[in-house]
């Protein structure tokens, strides 16, 4: 085997002998050796990769991926979600002006849908590599023939381990999208699309359950990288009322799920206001309660005001000094207070028919009411104005008899 100088491969290479030199002194180049002031090279040395050119410069070395039409509930709830599974997000929104406060400080951009060339202008300005998509079709918020032109548009910036979830309620969109685009994108990139279809018809008077629709968009990115074309329906944990405002009667699970829903909404503008006669009832140790303690727990240390009423008799007092649910209640952050149910009766009887078997309000937006633990339904929830004023006019008169339940059971 032979040798060659620096200069000699500085010729063979076309790289300057000073920059070959660096390398021989980096023990870089394969079998160099100095020789005195000389550096000799194994002739058939391979030349070294120029790690100057950081591969980052080509390839995003981050996770990242893009909403579409994330200015909305379910778009707000995701991004923490999709944050915590190590994304860099950037999003897309359409006509209505973006929730700074809730922007959760990702790159954002304006699209208008109905224009192909601003498509383009805009798409430019994002990211150059995408490992996933999110679309948030709800309601028809953008023009469906442009629809398929942004997913194709973006779907060129991604890979062939990239995914796309479309969440969709659009009855008026083009029928199995996800089938229609499977094929063209995963031949063209290698990329998987799926949808969640939301089946229930999306209106004033229906409430979706945005964490669980985007835990769902989660699952589908995590457990469906191998699957394409699919959809998946879903519910989306939607309550639905009448025309008086009220939910029909929900079974248990049901009930606490809808509860669970609107407790991870309260923050520290919220006030929970709450009155309850169903002492042993509520105070089982049974998963459902004990969860329903924890989620009242959790919104009283992010801050929101709460007011919990209990009513039971005076000679009911020592059974209850030891009870673990109240002694946690009182050591939180929950204002709890206690109200003389032979008081009540002999004075305002009527605040007890209000009352029923006890209810929790939500500002001036939600009560939800329970009904009596030895039948199903388990309760129901409204957003009938004149039924949650009522309640709560009856609340603040119960105010008026009540003391610091700390002070009485001590």
């Amino acid at each position: 085997m032979g040798f060659l100088t620096a200069k000699q491969f500085s010729e063979k290479w076309g790289i300057s002998e000073r920059r070959i030199i660096k390398l021989c002194k980096e023990d870089r180049i394969n079998g160099a050796i100095k020789n005195g002031m000389i550096w000799i090279i194994p002739e058939e040395t391979m030349k070294p990769s120029d790690q100057r050119n950081k591969i980052a410069k080509y390839i995003n070395t981050q996770k990242r991926i893009i909403i579409a039409n994330f200015n909305n509930s379910i778009g707000y709830n995701l991004i923490p979600l999709l944050k915590k599974e190590g994304y860099v997000v950037d999003g897309l929104y359409y006509e209505k002006d973006v929730d700074a406060q809730k922007s959760f400080d990702i790159k954002y951009w304006r699209i208008n849908y109905k224009n192909k060339n601003e498509i383009q202008k805009v798409l430019k300005q994002t990211d150059k590599y995408y490992d996933a998509m999110v679309f948030i079709d709800i309601n028809g918020t953008e023009e469906l023939n442009n629809k398929e032109f942004v997913i194709k548009s973006i779907s060129e910036k991604m890979n062939c381990e990239s995914s796309i979830v479309i969440l969709n309620n659009n009855k008026k969109s083009p029928k199995h999208i996800e089938r229609k685009l499977a094929d063209t994108i995963k031949e063209k990139i290698g990329a998987r699309i799926n949808t969640i279809m939301i089946t229930e018809n999306i209106s004033k008077n229906v409430i979706l359950n945005n964490d669980e629709l985007a835990e769902d968009i989660i699952c589908i990115l995590k457990d469906f990288k191998n699957t394409s074309g699919q959809t998946i329906l879903t519910d989306g944990g939607a309550l639905k009322f009448n025309k008086n405002g009220d939910t029909k009667g929900l079974e248990t699970g049901k009930y606490y799920k809808a509860i669970t829903n609107l407790f991870k909404r309260l923050d520290k503008d919220s006030y929970m206001w709450c009155a309850s006669t169903m002492m042993e009832d509520e105070w089982t140790e049974a998963p459902l309660e004990m969860n329903f303690r924890v989620q009242n727990l959790d919104a009283a240390n992010r801050g929101t005001k709460m007011d919990r009423i209990f009513i039971f008799s005076k000679r009911k007092i020592k059974e209850f000094k030891n009870n673990k649910t109240l002694q946690i209640y009182m050591q939180s952050n929950i204002n709890t207070m206690f109200v003389d149910y032979d008081e009540i009766q002999k004075k305002e009887p009527e605040l007890l028919k209000i009352v029923g078997d006890g209810w929790d309000g939500i500002d001036d937006k939600f009560l939800l009411v329970d009904l009596p633990c030895e039948k199903e339904p388990r309760g129901y929830i409204s957003i009938n104005k004149e039924k949650i004023n009522t309640a709560f006019e009856c609340f603040n008169r119960l105010k008026k008899y009540a003391k610091d339940l700390k002070e009485v059971l001590k």
